[in-house]
């Protein structure tokens, strides 16, 4: 049994090096001709290299949306009166921004991957220009939630094709990028949003998304193939089968997200837990994900004329469900540190938005470190995958541990960069892992769907996680400060947290220890998704001795098979 494991063990190690890689691709391609088909074909040199530059920067555009409307919603509210609607404008956009990506990656198996992708992208350039021209709080809203629809399109599709256009020993690298322009997109965001709001009118921040979108559109259209990713295979036509689209699942999907973010929405505007309000939407979504699953487990088998958006074979693998719950969770850190950090710096160490935003930079260097440090551990240096899903939760929860323990008096202490520092390794080697591990663990009919779907519960569990977070701290202020400030002051404080700045000592420091615990509750809330990741990684574990058959997803000699890919499975065959 240890011989059968040891083989096992040397086989996944060996199917991370560059020269296993170059042999899975040649067997594939020989599996293909001996099939009938043409062997894959992909982008090289300038087409490529182009190709590459601008996916990525369009990457960085719809996703800067995420982080760059924060800093600059005081002046929307100041401009269109809408104070209390004006958390919709990130909610809104979010909305659409996460419904969509597994359908909208779906929906290019059956029309083209450059069809949908041209079609999103040039839907977020128009949207974007009509957010600038909008004149009630109302109309910025709706279109919010259109732009949203062009962006989820652009970034799930975006990473589909990058992932198609280049061979399985490149992965690592394109890894790498895409963690690197997350990173500068979340990180320069509220920097962005803070300057164009101290210096010129809020519309910049959604008219600037035009000009260079137009052009990036414009080279997008010249450098995608037209039949791509299928150059070569005469046998494969796209056409749209109305038949065979999911769309009851879709629609389900739909309004399990948005019925699950509306209510936790509510519950981070004040609305109390028990409250109509917040738990409706939550237990009706509940009903919506149930009947998604049960219909889509329904519509799976190969026999069935729809296509399912979810695949129940997603379900049965241990492998994907461990690698879409180590990405909702790394949804949850992620995203909320990058707006938690620069807020605690503005609310109580009063400091302007560009200078809070500058706070993050410590973090957003680490994604990057950890990111390419995964790729080249599994590629260069045969590391288990497993052992960098255990890594990275170790670092996260370390850093995050930490952080939660510092006290007020220590907010300018420099040892905090060094802690976020950590904890962006973490991030970075997680958001490193589960970016490159779709192509090796799903059909290569699912292929689309697999990689959507990480990408949809990462946004998810940023989404999710924000509200709750949110809720609990402003409760938590709610009830520590109404007896010592009153309900006026304490509203106008949450209407304008740097109004605290005004109050007289020792009231100001009182309050400010109070948002400050409320902080550090975050962070400790947060430390439980951290260690969440630990059995989310064990699913993806499995032994397997002398005997036992082989399947995609499964765990071999404690570690995670990715698709056995010196035998030649992880492409579909």
């Amino acid at each position: 049994m240890h011989t059968t494991e040891k083989r096992g063990t040397d086989e996944t190690l060996a199917s991370f090096s560059s020269r296993d890689s170059t042999l899975r691709e040649d067997a594939t391609a020989q599996r293909v001709q001996k099939s009938g088909l043409e062997a894959p074909i992909y982008l090289q040199g300038l087409r490529l290299h182009l190709l590459t530059l601008v996916i990525n920067l369009s990457f960085f555009l719809v996703h800067v949306e995420v982080s760059v409307v924060g800093t600059a919603l005081v002046a929307i509210t100041d401009d269109l009166h809408g104070y209390g609607r004006s958390s919709w404008v990130v909610t809104g956009y979010l909305l659409s921004y996460i419904g969509f990506m597994v359908i909208m990656a779906k929906l290019s198996d059956h029309i083209s991957r450059k069809v949908v992708l041209l079609g999103s992208l040039a839907t977020f350039i128009i949207f974007s220009g009509a957010c600038g021209a909008a004149w009630t709080m109302i109309q910025l809203i709706c279109l919010r939630v259109f732009q949203g629809l062009g962006a989820s399109g652009t970034f799930s599709l975006g990473i589909i094709v990058q992932t198609e256009m280049v061979p399985r020993s490149k992965y690592p690298v394109y890894s790498m990028i895409l963690a690197l322009m997350t990173v500068l997109s979340l990180l320069l965001g509220p920097i962005i949003g803070g300057a164009v709001s101290e210096n010129t009118t809020w519309r910049w921040v959604f008219l600037m998304n035009v000009p260079p979108g137009v052009i990036l559109l414009a080279l997008l259209t010249i450098c995608l193939p037209r039949d791509f990713p299928y150059m070569g295979d005469t046998s494969h036509t796209c056409s749209l089968q109305f038949r065979r689209l999911d769309v009851i699942g879709a629609g389900l999907m739909l309004v399990a997200v948005t019925l699950l973010i509306t209510g936790f929405e509510e519950a981070s505007d004040f609305s109390p837990w028990t409250s109509a309000g917040v738990l409706a939407p939550i237990v009706v979504s509940g009903v919506a994900w149930i009947l998604f699953l049960v219909y889509e487990r329904h519509v799976t088998p190969a026999k069935r004329a729809t296509e399912p958006v979810f695949p129940w074979r997603f379900c049965t693998s241990r492998t994907i469900v461990g690698l879409l719950g180590n990405s909702f969770i790394l949804g949850t850190i992620f995203i909320t540190l990058v707006i938690q950090i620069p807020l605690r710096y503005q609310i109580v160490g009063n400091e302007s938005p560009v200078k809070a935003g500058l706070r993050l930079i410590a973090f957003g260097a680490a994604i990057p470190v950890g990111s390419t440090s995964s790729g080249l551990l599994c590629q260069k240096r045969r590391v288990p995958p497993i052992f960098l899903f255990f890594l990275a939760s170790l670092f996260t929860i370390l850093g995050l541990l930490f952080m939660s323990r510092v006290a007020i008096d220590d907010i300018s202490w420099s040892g905090l960069y060094g802690l976020q520092f950590v904890t962006g390794v973490g991030c970075g080697i997680m958001m490193g892992m589960v970016t490159l591990l779709p192509p090796f663990v799903a059909e290569q009919d699912d292929l689309a769907t697999c990689t959507a779907s990480v990408i949809q519960f990462r946004s998810l569990g940023g989404a999710l996680a924000l509200s709750l977070v949110t809720a609990i701290m402003n409760h938590s202020i709610q009830n520590s400060l109404l007896p010592v400030l009153g309900p006026q002051k304490l509203a106008q404080i949450f209407l304008s947290p740097q109004s605290l700045n005004a109050l007289d000592e020792p009231l100001r420091s009182v309050v400010k220890e109070v948002f400050w615990k409320g902080f550090n509750m975050q962070l400790r809330i947060l430390l439980g998704f951290a260690v969440a990741q630990v059995p989310a990684t064990m699913l993806m574990w499995k032994w397997r001795g002398k005997g036992e058959g082989e399947g995609k997803g499964d765990g071999v000699g404690g570690q995670i098979v990715v698709a056995d890919l010196v035998k030649g499975g992880g492409d579909g065959s």
